[in-house]
Parts: C-alpha cells; sequence; structure tokens
C-alpha cells in the first residue's frame, strides 16, 4: 500500500465527485456531493471539502497522507495562480482564488485546471490512450470539450485556454449552441442540446416520431442521451436524421483535428458517446478519414471510445496533483 495518496476532483455544475488516487492512478475511495451551485462560491468549496472528506474515509486514508490535491474546473482557469477566470454553469465565480481556499482544507499543492483537459489527461495515462504519445480527446454531452496531449505533453497555451475544441467552426452562418458559444461550433452542430433542439425543431414542424412517447414513459422533459439511443433501437427516422447530420459534423471535426495535429488516437467520450458507442463512432471515422489530407496510413489512426466514464475527471486532476509532486 503507498504511503502518500492525492486527492482528485470533478467539479461540475450539479455534482461533486472526490477521489483518492494512488501513484498509479488507481481510485481508492470516492465521496460524491451535490454542487448546490446556486448558493456561490463559498458554499461550493464547503461541499468540495465534504467530498474529499468522503473520499478520505472510503479510501480509509488519513488527511496527513494526502500530498497534493487536482481539481478539474467547468471554464477558464488560470492553472500558474490556481484561479478560476470563470466558470460555467456556476453562478457568481469570477476570478476566484480555488487554489489557495482548498488549502485551508489541506496545506499541499493544489492544481486547478479545466474540467475536459483533466478528463483527457485521465484517458491518455491511464484510459483508452494508454501506451500512446498523442491524442485528442473529445467529450459530447451537453455541450462539447476536450484536450490535446502531444509528446505525452497537455497542450494548455500560452492564455491556458488550448484544447477548445468543442466551439471550432465548422459552420461559419450555422446556428448558436442552446447554451451559448461560438456560432456554428461543432458544440453547436453536434452537442446533446444541439441534437435535441434539431428533434424538437422537426417535431414542431409535425414530423413523425417515437420521441413524444419515449418522453412520456420516463416521465422527462429532457431528450437524454438514452432516450437518443432507444429512438435509434426504434427506427425513428427523425432522430436518426438529426444523429446523422450530427454524426457527419463530428466526422469534419475529427477531420480536422486529424490535419492539425495528426495524433495516434481520437478518443470520444461522454453520454452521447456512452449511449450510441459504435453506431455513432462508425460515422465519425468514416467521415474523418474522407476528408483528412494525409491519407497515407489514414487507418492507423484510431477513434476509439473512452474507457474511464465518470472517473476520467478525478484520475486526470488527481494525475496532474502527482505532476506536482514529480511522482511517476
Amino acid at each position: 500500500m503507498s504511503s502518500r495518496y492525492v486527492v482528485g476532483v470533478d467539479l461540475g455544475g450539479t455534482k461533486i465527485l472526490a477521489a483518492v488516487i494512488d501513484p498509479q492512478g488507481e481510485v481508492v475511495g470516492t465521496g460524491k456531493k451535490s454542487t448546490h451551485a446556486e448558493k456561490g462560491p463559498e458554499a461550493v468549496v464547503h461541499r468540495i471539502g465534504k467530498a474529499m472528506d468522503e473520499a478520505l474515509e472510503a479510501a480509509k486514508v488519513r488527511k496527513d497522507r494526502i500530498a497534493a490535491i487536482g481539481i478539474g474546473v467547468p471554464g477558464v482557469v488560470d492553472r500558474m495562480s490556481g484561479v478560476v477566470i470563470s466558470a460555467t454553469n456556476l453562478p457568481g465565480w469570477h476570478h476566484v482564488p480555488l487554489s489557495r481556499v482548498l488549502r485551508d482544507w489541506h496545506d499541499v499543492p493544489v492544481v486547478v485546471s479545466n474540467d475536459v483537459r483533466v478528463a483527457a489527461v485521465g484517458e491518455h495515462r491511464v484510459g483508452a490512450g494508454r501506451g500512446v504519445h498523442s491524442l485528442v480527446a473529445v467529450f459530447i454531452g451537453t455541450g462539447i470539450g476536450g484536450g490535446v496531449i502531444l509528446n505525452d505533453c497537455l497542450i494548455e497555451g500560452f492564455r491556458g485556454s488550448a484544447g477548445e475544441v468543442g466551439h471550432m467552426v465548422i459552420m461559419a452562418d450555422g446556428p448558436y449552441a442552446p447554451g451559448g458559444g461560438i456560432r456554428g461550433g461543432i458544440e453547436a452542430l453536434a452537442s446533446r442540446s444541439a441534437i435535441e433542439r434539431d428533434i424538437r425543431a422537426g417535431l414542431a414542424a409535425g414530423r413523425p416520431s417515437v420521441m413524444p412517447d419515449l418522453l412520456k414513459e420516463k416521465d422527462s422533459s429532457t431528450i437524454t442521451s438514452g432516450l437518443l439511443a432507444k429512438a435509434v433501437e426504434r427506427g425513428d427516422a427523425l432522430t436518426i436524421e438529426v444523429l446523422r447530420r450530427a454524426a457527419f459534423y463530428l466526422g469534419l471535426h475529427a477531420s480536422a483535428l486529424i490535419n492539425a495535429f495528426d495524433p495516434e488516437m481520437l478518443v470520444y467520450g461522454g453520454g452521447v458517446v456512452e449511449a450510441l458507442g459504435e453506431w455513432l463512432l462508425s460515422q465519425i471515422r468514416d467521415t474523418a478519414r474522407q476528408y483528412a489530407i494525409n491519407k497515407h496510413r489514414i487507418d492507423a489512426v484510431r477513434i476509439v471510445p473512452a474507457k474511464l466514464g465518470d472517473y476520467a475527471g478525478v484520475v486526470g486532476a488527481g494525475l496532474l496533483a502527482w505532476d506536482t509532486l514529480q511522482v511517476k
């Protein structure tokens, strides 16, 4: 058993997941709390502490054996100072000195980074990308985010915002994402929110679909990734049409990533991919290979599903925390 551990935290708009991580990137114990984002930064930080306490208790690890903390935040982060400049779905999070306030919980080094970037680190080192040296991770859920790993290094950019693959523009005169963002970006065209928007537009236009019945069966007002998969299973023409269009845009996006970075692997995660799996990924592959400029050994560029699921963020955050201690 290791004598030292780190804590990785994935801070989301609705939930906080914390995990005790050993030097090999294995999860030893976890804790989960609702975020209560509407109560503001101070209350959320208190909830983060409670989630970390719960993770330590589950792991049967004392706080004095925690050597560092890593946390992924959904927003813009100044990693050098550990300050959250702004955070998506977290009201009041403007220039929050998260690194400093988390040291009140335990006075150890704290790494603060973007949530999807740390998830990319997790997938690269101990997930689907274990053993490869360059990959781009794309996570498709309510929005689309990702991270870029080149020569085993997370690319963060001049201002710490490299890897915003969800806002790469695919259609300049396209729609805005339901939650805002860049017009015509891949998030506006192929996120779950965009897919739901397009299905609802079809329903409003009188298109037949099983989706209203599925929503009633689930007693839900949201078209979830699971409902999308059920509609595909039932051969729903409207849902399949919208998803095939989204898959085509994701394939164009993938070809742009391949052309820009020439990675060994593209890793796709998030709720939409978990629900639709190979049905979606096969379409992304076909389009990506068609539009990639370098056709030499294009089949060697693997396009695969993520492996870590909900743990990608906490594991990646924990691994970045280990990096601060120069522990391999």
